[in-house]
């Protein structure tokens, strides 16, 4: 008996692939305004760029391996979103109530889209 659809996968995909987007503009956002403004710790922001850059590269490939239906896109997207749901509740307690309750809602979403995604192996009749 299967849970969930194959549409799954697709929906796993989706949603990484737009976190992705969301840090790839959040790096180019940093970039452009490191470049056009005084920035006393240039060092963080750099790492920072980095950071995000890396982690925008990795969870595209990861949407690619839920599309492939790939078991390697499930950890760092969970790992992901684990902390972006940490992120949220420090958003909501620090009085940023409506950028918290999104973002968690958005990670949680791709959370369970992710764990909902396991590829089976094998055939039962």
């Amino acid at each position: 008996m299967k849970l969930f659809g194959s549409k799954v996968y697709q929906v796993a995909a989706t949603l990484v692939r737009l976190e992705a987007l969301f840090l790839a503009g959040l790096a180019s956002y940093l970039a452009i305004r490191t470049a056009t403004s005084k920035v006393e710790e240039l060092d963080a922001i750099l790492a920072e760029i980095v950071f995000l850059s890396i982690a925008s590269t990795g969870l595209f490939f990861a949407g690619k391996g839920f599309i492939a239906k790939r078991n390697f896109a499930r950890a760092p997207t969970v790992l992901a979103n684990s902390i972006a749901l940490g992120v949220a509740y420090y958003m909501i307690d620090g009085e940023r109530d409506l950028l918290g309750i999104g973002l968690g809602s958005f990670a949680l979403v791709t959370l369970l889209a992710a764990l909902a995604a396991i590829p089976h192996q094998g055939t039962t009749s």
